[in-house]
Formats: C-alpha cells, sequence, structure tokens
C-alpha cells in the first residue's frame, strides 16, 4: 500500500445561521434561584462596577409578588440589583457600605413575553441603567461596597426579614463586571456576548447549560464562564418547559458550520478540520472584543478501499459515485471506471474519489504489482452474478474439470467457498450474505478469474 497526500475535497458544503438560541434558565416564581455565595467578594473595594443579563418576564409585578432578575441585596452595605416592581416598571439600586441608597426607575419599560437586554452600571461618580443597549435612567452616586461576604443571585432578591421576590420568567447571559461599561461596550456585549478573558469580568454565566426542555436530574451547577466562581441552582424541577434549562437569547456571536470530510473552516487565523464546539474570542463589527463559538460538525465521507489483488473495492455504500483514478498519472480520472470497485489492467497506484452525502473526498492511493503475475485467464470460463437467484452462475467450459471458487467480502474476509468437481455450467447460491460488493475468485489449475459483483 502506497501512503500518498489525498486530493482536496471536492464539492465542499460550508454554511453558517448568524444567530443559534442557546440555552437559558426558566424560574417558576415560587422557590428557584441560582445562588454564588460571597460572590460581592468579586467586587469588594472597586471603584466601578457593571452588570448585565438578558431577561424574559412573563407577568406584572405588584407588592410583594415583584421580580427579581439579579445581583445583591442586604438592605444594609451591599445592595447591586435590577429587578422589575410594579406592573413593567424596571429599577436599579446601589447601596453602598456606608448605607447610601441610589435608586433609578423606568416605569413601563419592560415588555412581558419578550427577550431583552438590561444593564446597570457604576463608574463612581454616576449610576446608569441600560434597556436593549440604550440608557434609560443615570443618577450621581458615590462609594463602593466593602464587604466581600454578601451574596449574588439570579432570580431572586430577598428582603431580609421580610419577604423572598422570586422571578417568574427566564434569565440568560448574566455578566458581573468589576469597573463601569461604557454605551459601546454594552453594545458589543449586547450583540456578541462577553469576552471572557477580560480580566474584569468577574462573573459570567451564559447558562448555555443542559438540554432544553429535556430531562436534566442533578445539574445544579451553574458555571461561570470567567472561571471565578460557578453558581448553584436552587429549587429548579430540571424537566419540562418550566424550571429547568430552556432555549435562550439568539447571539449573534453563535455560529453553526457544516464542512464536508477533508474540508476546512477558518475562524480567525486558526484552520478548523475536526467536529466539535470551538470558543474563542475574535474581534468583531464596531471594535467588539467578543466570545464567538463555533459548532463545527463533519459531514463524513468513506473513503475506505479493500485491496484484493488486481480489485480494489470503495467501502462508502449506495447511495455514493465512485470515480477511480490513475495516480501516478496526476491523479488522472481513469474513463468509464465509474463502479464502486475497479480492476486494474496495468501496475501502478489507483484512488477513488467518492462521493456521499453532498460531499466528497478521495481515498489513499493503493499499489497494485501483481498485474501478469497471478492474473491468467481461463479462456473457457465464465463468473457472473445472478441477481433473480441471488445467486453465482459459473460456466467452467469444456476444458476445465475442476476448480475452487471463493467470496470475499467488502472488508476483504473470506465470506464463503465452494469446489466444483466438474466442468459445465453449476449454480452456487449465496445464503446469508448482506448487500454490498463482493469479489469472487476462481481458481482452476494456474489460472485465476476475478469476478467483482454487487449483492443489493
Amino acid at each position: 500500500m502506497k501512503h500518498i497526500h489525498s486530493l482536496p475535497a471536492v464539492g465542499l458544503v460550508l454554511w453558517s445561521l448568524p444567530a443559534l438560541s442557546q440555552n437559558a434558565i426558566d424560574l417558576d416564581g415560587l422557590d428557584d434561584q441560582v445562588v454564588v455565595a460571597n460572590g460581592s467578594g468579586q467586587i469588594a473595594n472597586a471603584t466601578g462596577f457593571s452588570m448585565t443579563c438578558w431577561v424574559y418576564p412573563t407577568r406584572n409585578a405588584n407588592w410583594p409578588n415583584m421580580e427579581a432578575f439579579a445581583g445583591f441585596r442586604d438592605n444594609t452595605e451591599c445592595d447591586f440589583y435590577l429587578l422589575q416592581t410594579y406592573g413593567t416598571t424596571m429599577e436599579g439600586r446601589f447601596r453602598n457600605s456606608a448605607n447610601t441608597v441610589f435608586t433609578l426607575d423606568s416605569v413601563g419599560l419592560l415588555t412581558l413575553n419578550t427577550w431583552q437586554h438590561v444593564a446597570l452600571t457604576y463608574d463612581g461618580s454616576t449610576l446608569t441603567m441600560y434597556h436593549d443597549g440604550v440608557p434609560v435612567g443615570s443618577t450621581p452616586a458615590n462609594g463602593t461596597i466593602a464587604t466581600s461576604t454578601g451574596i449574588f443571585r439570579i432570580g431572586n432578591m430577598p428582603i431580609p426579614g421580610s419577604t423572598q421576590i422570586f422571578l417568574d420568567g427566564r434569565v440568560d447571559e448574566v455578566t458581573l463586571w468589576r469597573r463601569g461599561l461604557t454605551e459601546q461596550e454594552l453594545s458589543c456585549i449586547m450583540q456578541y456576548g462577553a469576552d471572557p478573558s477580560d480580566e474584569d469580568l468577574r462573573l459570567y454565566y451564559r447558562l448555555d447549560q443542559g438540554t432544553a426542555d429535556g430531562n436534566n436530574p442533578g445539574l445544579t451547577t451553574v458555571t461561570d464562564l470567567a472561571g471565578n466562581q460557578n453558581g448553584v441552582l436552587q429549587g429548579a424541577a430540571l424537566s419540562g418547559t418550566s424550571s429547568n434549562w430552556v432555549a435562550g437569547v439568539p447571539m449573534a456571536g453563535t455560529i453553526s458550520a457544516t464542512i464536508c470530510s477533508g474540508g476546512s473552516y477558518q475562524l480567525g487565523d486558526e484552520t478548523l478540520t475536526e467536529a466539535g464546539t470551538y470558543v474563542r474570542t475574535l474581534p468583531t463589527a464596531g471594535g467588539c472584543d467578543s466570545l464567538v463559538v463555533v459548532d463545527l460538525s463533519v459531514i463524513p465521507v468513506n473513503v475506505g478501499v479493500v485491496q484484493n489483488n488486481l480489485t480494489l473495492i470503495a467501502q462508502a455504500p449506495n447511495p455514493a459515485t465512485w470515480q477511480w483514478v490513475d495516480c501516478d498519472a496526476g491523479f488522472t480520472l481513469i474513463p468509464g471506471a465509474t463502479q464502486q470497485f475497479y480492476n486494474a489492467t496495468a501496475n501502478g497506484d489507483y484512488a477513488v474519489i467518492v462521493q456521499q452525502n453532498g460531499c466528497a473526498d478521495t481515498s489513499i492511493c493503493l499499489s497494485v504489482t501483481t498485474v501478469g503475475l497471478e492474473e491468467r485467464s481461463l479462456f473457457d470460463a465464465r463468473v457472473w452474478f445472478d441477481r433473480v437467484s441471488g445467486g453465482l452462475e459459473l460456466d467452467l467450459g469444456p476444458s476445465v474439470t475442476m476448480a475452487q471458487v471463493e467470496v470475499y467480502d467488502p472488508s476483504g474476509r473470506r465470506a464463503a467457498i465452494t469446489r466444483l468437481q466438474r466442468g459445465g455450467r453449476h449454480t452456487w447460491p449465496l445464503v446469508g450474505l448482506t448487500s454490498g460488493t463482493y469479489v469472487a475468485v476462481l481458481r482452476a489449475g494456474d489460472g485465476v478469474v476475478r469476478y467483482p459483483f454487487v449483492i443489493p
């Protein structure tokens, strides 16, 4: 067998979708929440901090049934949160370590049963609230959060000594930053997701876990893509279309791509050839350095070839097409050689181009060196496959009185053997052989006849 680099893939198939729905978490408004113990340690004593997330509220709020999105709340020295208050009003609040409170409210802002991006930023002097990338309120603010023991929560914002405020809705792409984000940065995050390599990104919960609407028992660890603190999902049923992992917000930075076997996908300056999920940080439109996730799948093309002396058998089954080529002549197409098998008529190196599943690829080259040595024609002998009887017809002619016939399967293994004790016409039923390409080898004296055939 001679190994030569195969031909480039033929008929490359490649497509991508600009956005795919990734997963999110659906919370039931009763007891579901994500808890990150001591989460305030990620922003303690920082001169600025920010929080962003996608939310999908499903009901109007009213005391005491407020709808909490995400953040910290202890009502004494560590408040930084976003929640839905009365009706569809959104509230953002910052309470510093001196128990000074700064609050923003935007009446009628939220839309029920719709994904929307919300953010709260503090740059050391101003608290600003955003909705779908647009500032909807700001107020002067000062101070820091000094405590490192505040609990960061998603879907609940308890009022100490009073009540819990559980969200009935969905949350996705939750981030916590150790700086005040700019409007341009928020636009990038909203479109493409956050850059997990940014050192100021302290918590990043993409919430792309589990099987959407499926059975996800025990899947309660909420992964922090920033690598600092995983959260814990509490109370969720983790089965069905609510209180579970569900389909999330479409993100522009997620791409589904499919290539043919032997093809490639270019991700930045990286060439991908294997199936898998690739997470990279790349420059995107508008000066964003954001996360790009590529889910790459590869359409397989079976380019396996089994050699039986002069006969080469392609392993790709129907539906497929085959074109045999002469490797020594610069991969020249061999006229008429378009069957699943090829009987070499001259010594040399041969390969096959296989088209399968809308793609094409080329096998390695295999060497044939026995033409004229073993293969001596039996002029009187004939072999053929009868599709009606499903067996081999063998005519030894008048000069052959004894012969042995072997059948080799597509893997090159001998699948059947028989001996003929007289000349003339014989029928050999082939019992137990499955569909595929086979080679019958008839030997009589010093002569050999090889006959490739296909069992449909």
